[in-house]
């Protein structure tokens, strides 16, 4: 009998667990126990040759891209974020799921005096810019061309920051009403996220990832 290779598929734990867990049931994928209280990390997926892992969400972006997992589900923005950096990159998009919507804003302190992009580019002093995705976070300020800036990643909170330990922050959110609620003053609104399914180019080619992917 042929030799059946195992599928490695990781999925994300945090906000995305629960509708992506509502997904899997709409789609009769039969993955058990992913949901929150798994502390061992390693859902089972009945009848198939899959070994499953959850991880952070953008850590699934990196582990797909690296070839330690085959197939993954993470947000579009960690997509980018790693693909910002490494543009022969082996992670692909096969499929974008619709769900966990979000966008990423480039934001001020709302009393800071930074109205627009441009009051970045006069800034005689360096612009600090903190973020979760530092990639992104070097790419508008190169592309927006800032005379001088520092880039600081973070992992949570940023809009803490301004405008006493930063002057600009990147950060994704649901909707422009929450980040006023927080006291910041949107600039521009940088990339639309959702859920995706991402596969390894190399595995894609090589292996038979039929038993994950023919769901999606």
């Amino acid at each position: 009998m042929p030799i059946v290779e195992t599928v490695n598929f990781c999925v994300p734990k945090g906000d995305a667990m629960k509708p992506l867990s509502r997904l899997f049931d709409d789609v009769n994928f039969p993955i058990s126990e992913y949901n929150s209280e798994n502390r061992t990390y390693r859902p089972q997926l009945e009848g198939r040759p899959v070994r499953v892992k959850i991880m952070a969400e953008k850590d699934v972006a990196l582990q797909v891209a690296v070839g330690n997992y085959d197939v993954g589900c993470c947000g579009l923005d960690w997509i980018k974020e790693h693909t910002t950096k490494y543009r022969a990159s082996d992670l692909h998009v096969f499929r974008r799921l619709g769900i966990c919507k979000k966008k990423i804003f480039l934001c001020s302190g709302l009393n800071s005096g930074i109205k627009c992009v441009a009051d970045l580019q006069e800034m005689d002093d360096f612009v600090r810019l903190v973020s979760e995705y530092p990639n992104l976070a070097e790419s508008f300020a190169i592309h927006s061309r800032l005379q001088k800036f520092k880039i600081f990643s973070a992992w949570g909170s940023v809009e803490a920051y301004p405008p006493e330990h930063a002057d600009v922050v990147l950060l994704a959110a649901e909707n422009q009403a929450s980040l006023q609620s927080m006291g910041l003053h949107i600039l521009s609104c940088k990339i639309e996220s959702e859920l995706c399914v991402v596969v390894n180019r190399k595995s894609f080619m090589e292996k038979d990832l039929t038993c994950v992917l023919e769901f999606f």
